[in-house]
């Protein structure tokens, strides 16, 4: 009764704010929950790569409604929908750690292993990520971007040596996902503009590198930005970016918390476009920051 309590007041906090908002709000809360309902009612199902990806694909149709940023704020702040999050970010997480490791693995296989990689559905996303990446951070060839979580497909560090020429640094704490990476970016010809690294972010301070990026499902957030703090203290500011969620597509994913990023501030921030995921936030340390 307090839930649905709860749910009344923030729907009624939608009154006026667009076309038939109140109507919206229930039509994608009931997709939302019915989604998670789905994915828990097939938990005990064996799926082969077709049938996750056909589930990726009602999800990521979620994440994708055309919403205002308000409502979608309203949808996942409602009780029920938060009680739903984790299972629904849990599968996402889940997804692409499985068909990462499978088209790693057939690319390894692979005669062709760059057009297997371009056949890869959600590649031209990339591509586009990518793109809004190089234009936020003006990276020469001759340096250095260090990615931390790349996973066993490193496909970010893949299209900036393989498209744009520049180096990079992958890294991963999980030992299996770093050594199926550094076999994908041999297979693919790539090792002079691509290194591997097995460890978390503290190891950036022994490697040689010009900016960061942080993945998006890379965890845990507030050590991670707390640890990079520390390292620009003694080595001197260097530009850190980080992948993150916004409106609908929280659903997908927990966003970066404020507090995540305390000491720093951002200097920009570009929201995705057409079916890319992530919103790129870029940053800087506060002047006044307790390093």
């Amino acid at each position: 009764m307090q839930a649905l309590s709860e749910r009344c007041s923030i729907a009624e906090n939608l009154s006026g704010c667009c076309l038939d908002c109140r109507r919206s709000f229930d039509v994608v809360r009931s997709k939302v929950l019915a989604f998670c309902h789905e994915i828990e009612s097939r938990e005990d199902e064996v799926h082969t790569p077709e049938d996750l990806y056909q589930i990726y694909q009602d999800l990521d149709d979620l994440a994708h409604l055309e919403v205002s940023s308000h409502l979608a704020s309203h949808i996942l702040e409602d009780p029920e929908i938060r009680q739903a999050l984790p299972t629904i970010r849990s599968y996402y997480a889940a997804f692409f750690d499985h068909h990462e490791v499978l088209l790693a693995e057939n690319m390894l296989r692979s005669k062709d292993p760059w057009s297997m990689l371009k056949k890869f559905p959600l590649y031209p996303r990339y591509k586009a990520l990518i793109k809004n990446q190089v234009e936020a951070v003006s990276l020469s060839q001759d340096q250095v971007l260090a990615f931390l979580g790349c996973g066993p497909l490193p496909i970010s560090s893949i299209l900036l040596g393989g498209l744009y020429g520049i180096r990079s640094i992958g890294l991963d704490v999980d030992p299996l996902a770093a050594s199926l990476a550094r076999k994908c970016i041999q297979c693919l010809g790539l090792e002079e503009n691509i290194s591997i690294v097995e460890g978390n972010e503290s190891v950036l301070a022994d490697l040689e590198w010009d900016a960061v990026l942080v993945a998006a499902l890379a965890e845990p957030k507030k050590r991670i930005f707390q640890t990079l703090r520390t390292i620009l203290k003694e080595t001197g500011p260097r530009p850190i970016c980080y992948r993150t969620y916004t409106g609908m597509r929280a659903v997908l994913y927990q966003p970066v918390q404020p507090e995540e990023i305390k000491g720093f501030r951002k200097t920009c921030e570009i929201a995705p476009q057409g079916r890319v995921n992530n919103t790129l936030v870029v940053l800087e340390p506060e002047d006044d920051a307790d390093l």
